[in-house]
């Protein structure tokens, strides 16, 4: 007997919404930023998520240009985002529930942009935190911001993340528990970075 997947309402949903959406979008851009120019990272932060507005800060106080994830996702990347690939846009983070992250990935498809970095971070369970870090960037500065982050890991995090120079590397992983609250809010954040292929 063969067990095909199951598929659920909320995947069918999320597959027909990123579909739609990226009917919707011009394709991709020709060319990538000029060499030499200075690294640029845009952080997207979710004004509805105090843990997300302080991991957004954290990289703009680097130098990260900030914006605010519009209940339009279409709108923010074709009008906002894709624009700035043209410019010397290299890196784009966010703090974001794994949805958005899911629908920005679909409409960075044809823009040459590729995620580097995915944390899954998971309140659920009452005792602790559990992490799951993978990317082809080097974990250890991000693992040790979660050990010693406590109530300010959303901004350590960031300063971690706009710290890690590239790598190409083979991709790792690696998983964490933590004794760490987290805010109001959702008790499951991912945190992500994309990078101009």
């Amino acid at each position: 007997m063969t067990l095909l997947p199951t598929v659920d309402r909320r995947d069918v949903l999320k597959l027909g919404g990123a579909a739609a959406i990226a009917i919707l979008t011009p394709v991709g851009i020709g060319r990538a930023p000029p060499a030499g120019s200075a690294a640029s990272t845009i952080v997207i932060a979710d004004p509805r998520y105090h843990d997300s507005l302080i991991f957004g800060e954290s990289l703009r106080q680097h130098g990260a240009k900030d914006l605010t994830l519009a209940s339009d996702r279409a709108a923010l990347w074709s009008q906002t985002i894709q624009p700035r690939l043209r410019s010397g846009l290299k890196y784009l983070a966010g703090l974001t529930l794994e949805s958005d992250l899911f629908v920005l990935e679909r409409l960075a498809e044809g823009s040459g942009m590729r995620i580097s970095y995915v944390g899954f971070h998971d309140w659920r369970r009452p005792q602790d935190s559990a992490h799951t870090l993978s990317g082809s960037i080097t974990l250890d500065l991000i693992a040790a911001a979660l050990i010693k982050g406590n109530e300010h890991w959303a901004r350590n995090l960031g300063q971690a993340l706009i710290l890690i120079k590239e790598s190409h590397q083979a991709e790792e992983r690696l998983n964490l528990k933590c004794a760490m609250k987290v805010g109001c809010g959702p008790r499951f954040f991912v945190s992500w970075l994309m990078r101009w292929a």
